[in-house]
């Protein structure tokens, strides 16, 4: 692995952002503390979330921007929980409205990409989120039957836990990022609810395991969030004051059952100096810059020992690490962020039409967009998630 102690730009850019933010600089005793903690307690990560069903019956594994590392870890992550006895992958960027499509594609004799692209163009488009790395998780389940198929043993199936929006409650030319159509849309009631209530009914009920792939808002378990003045403006459950995601649900359900996991990323933050802060105020960040033995990926647990200590006071949540998850993957550092690979051509033409009435940008809701906007879309936001690290200062 690089040396990293060799990197003054980054420690020095660690160092400003703790000083722009009234931090007291790092002690030298933390930093040593934490690296020798990690180098007798991390591990794989796939072996890490694999060893998690031995004790939990859902694990969430979450992140709020994608990026290439991610998406393939996710796939290498679908035949590690396979082995391990999880039976299902369910996914929010999914939904239940195309399960018949997801069923297909993970359980035909070949992996079809346009059924697979078709089953997930629902929720992709809405979000902008379509790319390469979270079809091939598609591809990744299927690769697993079609291997364990002549094994006599039972096939993975893919869970599509989002729902389809009720868009005929609003016009053609609304803006669907104003809060005032969510409660509309949303007619199957929060999506938080939903997504507790397909994981409830399709894996706990029935005794199965689940590896569950959402954004970081779905996969909190004990913590609930502090809403975000742009992130939760629309399409958020809020109550008390709290954002009610649907891991939050899943464990009031089941407690302990239900497990979070988060990779590492930069956190949400509340908007006065940038959109987002460093995970423990940058600490982390630190000892694996220092430290060039740390091997990175790296699994650890965060809700015991001194990483369960690490504040993020400047984050939107103010939780420490162990109030924010069970385990913690740094699977890469923030400057080494890659953007997600976006699908050629992500809104056919034959589609385009359709795609207009799910986008919530209001120009791609448009009569005038084009199958080349959509493109340009999804690009900006690939973009923008492997510029998150730019933004913390």
């Amino acid at each position: 692995m690089e040396n990293r102690r060799g990197d003054p730009a980054l420690l020095e850019r660690i160092a400003l952002y703790r000083h722009r933010r009234e931090l007291p600089p790092i002690q030298p005793v933390l930093l040593d503390e934490l690296a020798d903690w990690l180098r007798n307690h991390g591990s794989d990560p796939l072996t890490y979330v694999s060893d998690l069903f031995g004790r939990h019956q859902v694990v969430f594994v979450g992140h709020h921007t994608p990026t290439r590392r991610a998406g393939l870890f996710l796939q290498d992550l679908v035949a590690a929980a396979y082995r391990a006895g999880v039976g299902i992958v369910a996914m929010e960027y999914a939904c239940v409205d195309d399960q018949a499509r997801l069923d297909a594609v993970v359980s035909g004799t070949n992996f079809d990409e346009v059924l697979a692209r078709e089953a997930l163009l629902r929720w992709g488009i809405r979000h902008n989120f379509v790319y390469r790395e979270y079809l091939d998780v598609l591809s990744a389940v299927w690769e697993v039957n079609r291997r364990f198929a002549d094994a006599g043993t039972a096939p993975m199936r893919v869970l599509g836990l989002d729902y389809d929006l009720d868009l005929d409650a609003v016009t053609d030319t609304a803006d669907l990022r104003s809060a005032y159509a969510w409660p509309h849309l949303r007619d199957r009631g929060p999506v938080s609810q939903h997504m507790c209530e397909v994981l409830l009914s399709e894996v706990v009920e029935p005794g199965h395991r689940a590896l569950v792939l959402t954004r970081t808002a779905h996969a909190l378990t004990r913590v609930r969030r502090r809403p975000h003045q742009v992130w939760d403006a629309i399409d958020a459950e809020v109550v008390d004051g709290r954002v009610v995601g649907a891991a939050n649900r899943v464990y009031e359900a089941i407690a302990d059952r239900a497990v979070t996991v988060l990779i590492h990323e930069a956190l949400p933050a509340d908007g006065e100096l940038c959109d987002y802060a460093l995970a423990a105020d940058g600490v982390l960040d630190t000892v694996f810059a220092l430290n060039d033995d740390l091997e990175v990926p790296l699994a650890f647990d965060v809700d015991r020992g001194p990483p369960a200590r690490l504040g993020c006071t400047t984050s939107l949540d103010r939780e420490p690490l162990g109030g924010l998850a069970s385990g913690w993957i740094y699977l890469e550092r923030d400057y080494e962020r890659r953007a997600p690979t976006p699908l050629p051509e992500p809104v056919p033409a034959m589609h385009v039409e359709h795609a207009r009435r799910y986008a919530l940008d209001p120009g791609l809701r448009d009569v005038r967009s084009t199958a080349g906007d959509f493109e340009v879309a999804v690009t900006a936001t690939a973009a923008a998630a492997e510029l998150a690290w730019t933004q913390v200062l």
